[in-house]
């Protein structure tokens, strides 16, 4: 039987839910208080609500945002209870630094070679175990303070390791086996419910896209029993007319349709995005181009590509990436006299009654 909390188990069952509607939720990452268009930053305000008149119906906050880096710990708190308050579902990604001594920030895996490998390192037994575990409580913490009008603890989506099959986290395939990683993922989770007693988390585990058959997914697959939501993340990057990305997209869909269903999980979307990765007078644009966007009508494309298939309509949310500055930025926006020249496309994307705001 599932121990977890029944705030959790319901987000689950709606899940679910959302995972057999002909809808899909739209989600956002740093939302509630990172954007170009806000002016507050608690959780009240958000790029989407300000073109649309809703929140996303779910959001993705980092633990960055718990060590100072896109945030600070007890605004974050306030930021989860407000959006919570509208409807809005909560998903934490975690981009942690590498432990190991010498090591920076989580793109940093020169420290592996230099000292020994991060994952076995900070697992039991390791040197850096201790500090991993106070990493850990923090986040612990964070759950245990995110708390309704209730007094209940308010149910987030941990996805934690995200990527794991690329090369560029310290998780990545470059510097930690298979065998380890699947280790570190359950030993996070043991810990978190069993020594910290959080009961809140529903779990995902999103390898990057694209698939070809379920043996990209199930490389590093935790098990069954870590496993909640099984996403992919998958950009568009540098789009070009006829270059493919929809019908490979669909295609991985399918895959990732195919393996939630065999394993009784919940498919979604965990990262999305056009990705210009070019650069233009105002600099270089990771996101959205602020103009010449070569696929103005990208979000109208991706609807299509979504209803035209079974496993599309299936999955249960998608989530765009951060809107950071007006140089990186993933969803369009309106500020001021600027109006972004998808921001049309979007909204229609938005109104289409196959996309579901919060509260919807």
């Amino acid at each position: 039987m599932d121990s977890r909390e029944p705030a959790a188990i319901r987000l689950i069952e709606r899940l679910e839910d959302e995972a057999y509607s002909d809808s899909i939720m739209l989600g956002h990452q740093n939302a509630g208080h990172i954007g170009v268009s806000i002016n507050a930053f608690d959780g009240t305000e958000s790029d989407i609500k300000n073109l649309t008149g809703k929140h996303p119906a779910v959001v993705g906050i980092d633990t960055l945002s718990l060590f100072g880096y896109e945030g600070q710990f007890e605004d974050t708190v306030k930021v989860v209870k407000q959006l919570h308050k509208e409807g809005v579902i909560i998903t934490l990604s975690s981009h942690m630094p590498n432990f190991s001594l010498g090591g920076k920030d989580f793109y940093d895996y020169s420290a592996n070679i230099l000292d020994g490998d991060c994952a076995a390192r900070i697992l039991p037994g390791g040197d850096l175990n201790t500090k991993y575990r106070r990493f850990l409580d923090v986040i612990a913490d964070f759950a245990r303070k995110c708390i309704d009008v209730a007094g209940d603890r308010i149910p987030m989506i941990f996805r934690p390791f995200h990527e794991c099959n690329g090369s560029w986290f310290w998780w990545g395939t470059s510097s930690v086996s298979d065998a380890d990683y699947v280790k570190l993922f359950r030993y996070t989770i043991d810990y978190l419910e069993d020594e910290c007693g959080i009961r809140s988390f529903v779990y995902a585990y999103s390898p990057n896209g694209f698939f070809t058959d379920q043996k990209d997914i199930m490389k590093r697959y935790p098990g069954d029993e870590y496993v909640d939501i099984v996403g992919i993340d998958l950009y568009h990057d540098r789009p070009e007319e006829g270059d493919g990305f929809f019908e490979k997209a669909a295609s991985s869909l399918e895959v990732l349709e195919s393996f939630c269903e065999d394993r009784g999980k919940i498919p979604a979307w965990s990262e999305i995005g056009l990705r210009t990765l070019d650069s233009g007078d105002l600099g270089y644009f990771e996101g959205l181009a602020p103009d010449g966007n070569r696929i103005t009508d990208w979000f109208t494309r991706i609807l299509q590509m979504l209803q035209g298939s079974e496993a599309g309509i299936r999955i249960a949310y998608l989530l765009f990436w951060a809107n950071f500055s007006d140089t990186q930025f993933w969803i369009p926006y309106a500020r001021g006299d600027f109006r972004h020249e998808m921001c049309d496309d979007f909204v229609k994307f938005c109104n289409s009654g196959s996309i579901k705001l919060a509260g919807e």
